[in-house]
C-alpha cells in the first residue's frame, strides 16, 4: 500500500459530549476540546483495515476516485441508530456514540464505525466499487 492509502478518507464531527472533554473555555470565543484517544483510534483502525486488504488491492485508490464528487462525513452523536443521507455534494452518516462506547477497545469500535459508514456510502451513493466489508472478506 502507498503512504496516501493510510490517510483516513472520512471527516468526523464529534458531537457527543461523552466522547470529548473541554480543556479551555473562552466564553463567547468558544471552547477548546480534546477527543481523548478517538482520533488515534480512528487512524489505527483505518491502518489496520488497509493492511487487511488483499495484497495488490486497489480498493482504497478506487474508492477515493469514485468518491471524489461525493465525500463522506461522519457525525458521532447521541442518536439512537445509524443513518445516512446525501446532501450538499456529500454523504453524511450519523453514528451513535453508544456504539463506540459499548466496547473497551477504541480501535475495534472505530473499525466497526468505519466499515459501517463506508459501506453505506458506497451503497447509497452507488460509487461502483465493492463494499469495504466485501473487499476485506476477499483477503
Amino acid at each position: 500500500m502507498s503512504p496516501e492509502d493510510y490517510f483516513v478518507p472520512i471527516s468526523t464531527a464529534w458531537i457527543s459530549m461523552r466522547l470529548y472533554r473541554v480543556v479551555a473555555d473562552h466564553g463567547d470565543r468558544g471552547k477548546i476540546v480534546e477527543v481523548d484517544g478517538w482520533h488515534e483510534a480512528k487512524r489505527d483502525a483505518w491502518r489496520g483495515i488497509v493492511d487487511d486488504l488483499p495484497e495488490g488491492s486497489t480498493w482504497v485508490k478506487d474508492y477515493r476516485a469514485a468518491s471524489a464528487d461525493c465525500s463522506l462525513g461522519v457525525t458521532i452523536n447521541d442518536v439512537t441508530r445509524v443513518s445516512g443521507r446525501r446532501g450538499y455534494g456529500g454523504f453524511n452518516v450519523s453514528y451513535p456514540a453508544d456504539l463506540l462506547l459499548e466496547g473497551s477497545d477504541k480501535v475495534a469500535s472505530m473499525r466497526t464505525m468505519i466499515l459501517t459508514a463506508i459501506d453505506r456510502h458506497v451503497d447509497r451513493c452507488e460509487l461502483g466499487v465493492p463494499l469495504l466489508s466485501e473487499a476485506l472478506r476477499g483477503a
